[in-house]
């Protein structure tokens, strides 16, 4: 079994070649999520989100909450 770190899936979710042939070359059966590592980019992205709300951020709140909706999206598709 092979989990994923919260630092390589991010590079897997930008798609990062490197990263993504790697875990491409991993059967699916023996790759794991953990937990904690979903915790962590839910977390990161909600950081974004509360100053986007306040007009601090680097990104607009539609943008952050895009964000959030596609980082949701990428989870239900790792974990299903």
């Amino acid at each position: 079994m092979i989990a994923f770190d919260t630092d390589i899936l991010t590079e897997i979710l930008v798609g990062a070649p490197e990263f993504v042939a790697r875990a491409s070359s991993i059967p699916r059966h023996e790759q794991a999520v953990p937990l904690v590592v979903i915790e962590e980019i839910i977390r990161g992205r909600l950081q974004v989100i509360r100053p986007a709300e306040a007009g601090t951020a680097r990104v607009d709140l539609a943008r952050a909450y895009a964000l959030f909706e596609q980082t949701i999206r990428d989870v239900q598709r790792l974990t299903s």
